[in-house]
């Protein structure tokens, strides 16, 4: 009866592990929350590879992990939140011959779409 229940306790344990999504991200003053949200109904997955949005597994842009991490966005503007929430916004303004088109997200929503990327 032991070996069950501990077995039981570690997979418990483990289903816990998921990284959770803080309420707000300090560098955009977006909400990752909402921003997972935005990503699956602006079809971001329909491109892009994205960790945590359920269907995001396209690999026509770059997967989108470890966003944080990365030196330029688009390869063409540095990695910050202000570069980021422009490119959301109006990606061809950055780089005019980019494939990533304007798909009508706010500024507001740019922000919580960075938070999210950021945050995981």
């Amino acid at each position: 009866m032991a070996a069950p229940l501990s077995r039981l306790i570690v997979v418990l344990l483990l289903a816990g592990c998921e990284r959770s999504l803080p309420e707000s991200e300090p560098a955009t003053g977006g909400d990752p929350r909402r921003g997972q949200a935005l990503i699956a109904q602006f079809g971001c997955g329909a491109c892009h590879t994205i960790p945590g949005v359920p269907g995001a597994t396209a690999t026509v842009g770059p997967p989108l992990q470890d966003f944080r991490k990365r030196t330029y966005i688009g390869g063409v503007a540095t990695n910050s939140a202000a570069q980021l929430i422009q490119w959301i916004v109006d990606p061809r303004q950055l780089a005019p011959n980019t494939a990533m088109p304007a798909v009508g997200v706010s500024e507001e929503q740019a922000r919580d779409i960075a938070a999210y990327l950021y945050s995981r």
